[in-house]
């Protein structure tokens, strides 16, 4: 079975990457996240200019991208990338054998694009070559051919009119062969990290037999705010500006009104339940993967609520954003948690 985790950016989830590797039946992949299947130009990028926007440049454009992106991701010794924990190449390899199984037609190729993707020193210099060996023709030119250094390299274009049902089944083998190689332990149950997003979720099921489970991971907005602003500073997240940090949030949350989840195989979670219900938490987020609780045989090890209990409530330590809290408790008011009152005592403040 596998296990995965979806969040927006610093709402916590891997508290339950942590959680579940405290249990002997289950291999955790770490905290390293692993998005080739949604991250642009991933397999869903792929599969959309194969099966829904399919022609003749698209489908060879986005085969390229995916190779170069698996490429990237699959790491070298120094930036290890998937290698860390697959095995130096074997991410690509197996990237590279499912591009195999999905293109009809491999052949020697280029147009425009093409010198796009090379850069503008590549541009300029097919340009010049072109006005050179065309004019050295003069007026005996049998062709309107424009030449490119491309002539010369191994660059491919890639055709296919692969169906949907087809491009489904190798995909979820493809899926299976690199969440095997994760699962170095070859545990009953692999836990690895946004696998897939929080949104749109049905979509990317298709991926997968009935072996995942999704848990979604949301967090209070005031403590994603202020961790982030004071302590993560990733700048992915809008925080300079509370206002525009409140249309980030609500925008990427706006799926949910609207979004069913399949409630058996995914899970909303509040990143705070984990904290202050977490014996009632631990054991719904078990029951829903079907583990057995004697299996939680290192509990509090990786994950202990009592430590983590420090990054919840924030605004109690940092009243100097009390305008801030303010803001987007009026701004953003269905997504607030609603912390015990109890939390005050604990965290040694006292509330806003």
């Amino acid at each position: 079975m596998i296990i995965t985790c979806a969040s927006y950016y610093a709402t916590g989830s891997s508290a339950v990457t942590d959680l579940f590797s405290e249990f002997a039946n289950c291999s955790s992949a770490g905290e390293y996240e692993y998005r080739f299947i949604h991250d642009p130009d991933g397999l869903r990028d792929l599969e959309y200019n194969l099966i829904e926007n399919n022609n003749r440049h698209n489908t060879s454009a986005a085969i390229k991208r995916f190779l170069k992106y698996t490429k990237y991701i699959s790491g070298n010794p120094v930036r290890k990338g998937y290698s860390g924990r697959m095995g130096q190449g074997c991410f690509y390899r197996l990237s590279r054998e499912f591009v195999d199984q999905i293109t009809e037609l491999q052949a020697h190729g280029w147009w425009h694009y093409d010198q796009m993707q090379k850069g503008p020193l590549l541009k300029y210099t097919d340009k010049l070559i072109s006005i050179g060996l065309t004019a050295l023709q003069g007026k005996h030119a049998r062709t309107t051919k424009r030449y490119s250094i491309l002539d010369i390299t191994n660059v491919q274009s890639y055709f296919s009119a692969i169906d949907r049902d087809t491009f489904y089944r190798l995909a979820r083998d493809y899926v299976a062969k690199v969440v095997d190689a994760l699962n170095r332990d070859h545990a009953e149950y692999v836990m690895i990290d946004q696998l897939l997003p929080p949104s749109n979720v049905d979509q990317y099921l298709n991926y997968f037999d009935d072996n995942i489970r999704v848990v979604v991971v949301e967090r209070d907005p005031r403590d994603v705010y202020l961790y982030t602003k004071i302590y993560a500073r990733e700048k992915i997240i809008p925080y300079d500006d509370v206002k525009d940090f409140c249309q980030w949030y609500e925008i990427t949350r706006r799926h949910r009104r609207t979004e069913v989840y399949n409630s058996r195989k995914v899970c909303f979670l509040h990143f705070e339940d984990l904290i202050y219900r977490y014996e009632e938490t631990r054991d719904r987020l078990a029951a829903f993967v079907g583990m057995d609780l004697k299996d939680h045989i290192h509990p509090l090890t990786a994950f202990d609520p009592a430590v983590s209990i420090q990054n919840t409530n924030m605004k109690a330590k940092f009243p100097q954003y009390r305008n801030d809290v303010i803001y987007i408790e009026k701004t953003l008011a269905e997504y607030l948690y609603p912390f015990p009152e109890e939390v005050n005592v604990l965290m040694g403040e006292k509330a806003l």
